[in-house]
């Protein structure tokens, strides 16, 4: 499977992004028992423009969790690009 430049092998494990679920903690967790790429919990386009804490710190990853997907969500167009 390829995403890009991104090689993850022919089968690879995929941790599907689960609000309130895949936090830091979780995804260290299944990093470690073989997930081969993560995503993010889903985060608001409209909490990242407005600086807002909450969605803000769903971005924190460590360079170990790479490769990691970020999933955004909001219902106006300009907000999401």
């Amino acid at each position: 499977m390829k995403i890009r430049d991104l090689d993850l092998g022919e089968m690879p494990l995929l941790l599907a992004p689960m609000e309130d679920v895949t936090d830091p903690s979780f995804r260290y967790v299944c990093k470690r028992f073989g997930a081969d790429m993560m995503y993010t919990e889903f985060v608001s386009a409209d909490g990242l423009i407005r600086d807002a804490g909450k969605s803000l710190a769903k971005l924190r990853i460590v360079d170990s969790e790479r490769p990691i997907g970020i999933q955004i969500y909001g219902n106006e167009i300009e907000p999401m690009v």
